[in-house]
């Protein structure tokens, strides 16, 4: 089952979104994402937050609908984002996106990344934007796209056996930490791929 979830961030290209919607088997609204839900004009199948970033008339109206399982869940220990993917959990998934995840503020933005790692690593999982698709990478990484599309490769812990192909700038076998930036780095065909043998590494696949 592929689930897309929406969160509260920014989306502008509607159309972009809308077939990410069409390719997806369910959908989750974080509390507020719940907002993006009548520009996308799609019902969602679940609900789930606090519901303090959801106009209450929005609210009322998918609570009424027979098709949103509305779930109130008032844990301040908890993101929106990390509610909606405990709830995707349940529900056998091989696949989530999330969408709405990136927008003006930069801690909810680094906030929704970082819940990449809450994600069982037995699920394809990534945040999409109309020039951003970012995956938390523990073993391996299959890229593909074109010639020259921008590939950043950033650690989040001690990182070993760190190895590109198919990248303008290569590594083999390299031992990195926190801190160690692989940004802007291209694809020189339409596929790589990027390994590690332990750690962790966000891969950001970017287009102006």
């Amino acid at each position: 089952m592929k689930i897309l979830i929406i969160a509260n961030g920014t989306i502008k290209d509607l159309d972009f979104h809308k077939n990410l919607v069409n390719k997806s088997d369910l959908v989750v609204c974080a509390d507020g994402g719940l907002n993006h839900c009548e520009n996308l004009e799609i019902v969602p199948d679940y609900l789930i937050g606090d519901f303090d970033s959801v106009e209450e008339n929005l609210l009322q109206k998918y609570k009424d609908n027979e098709k949103t399982k509305v779930i109130f869940d008032p844990d301040q220990d908890k993101t929106d984002l990390e509610l909606a993917i405990e709830l995707c959990h349940t529900l056998d998934p091989v696949e989530i996106n999330i969408i709405g995840a990136i927008g003006s503020r930069m801690d909810h933005t680094l906030g929704n990344i970082l819940c990449l790692d809450k994600i069982n690593k037995k699920i394809k999982a990534k945040i999409i934007n109309e020039n951003n698709v970012i995956e938390l990478i523990y073993d391996v990484c299959e890229l593909e796209g074109q010639k020259d599309d921008i590939v950043s490769i950033i650690p989040l812990n001690l990182v070993s056996g760190l190895t590109y192909s198919g990248l303008k700038w290569g590594v083999e076998d390299k031992q990195v930490d926190l801190g160690w930036l692989g940004i802007c780095n291209k694809l020189t065909s339409n596929k790589g791929s990027v390994k590690l043998n332990s750690g962790k590494v966000l891969i950001i696949k970017s287009r102006d």
